[in-house]
């Protein structure tokens, strides 16, 4: 909750993350979401990130640059097997 932008990339390049999950209730937390998104980019690590909650819709995803956007639960676990293995 509340995650710096800056702790996520730090989070990837230290553990080798390959995939990355954000999740927003409320429309006030969309723009740290997309702020996330830019500074993994930025940083030009190799993981892919999800999104996923209550407001963002697929459209939404993919305009703050997500690669996979996931409704629920069980679309997120299908995502992290299809990018995990």
């Amino acid at each position: 909750r509340d995650v710096p932008p800056e702790r996520v990339v730090q989070a990837v390049r230290t553990t080798g993350a390959r995939l990355v999950g954000l999740s927003a209730l409320m429309t006030t937390t969309v723009p740290a979401m997309e702020a996330t998104i830019q500074a993994l980019h930025a940083a030009q690590l190799p993981c892919k990130v999800m999104v996923g909650g209550a407001v963002l819709t697929p459209g939404y995803a993919e305009r703050i640059g997500a690669d996979f956007y996931a409704k629920d639960a069980k679309a997120s676990a299908d995502i992290a097997k299809e990018v995990l293995g």
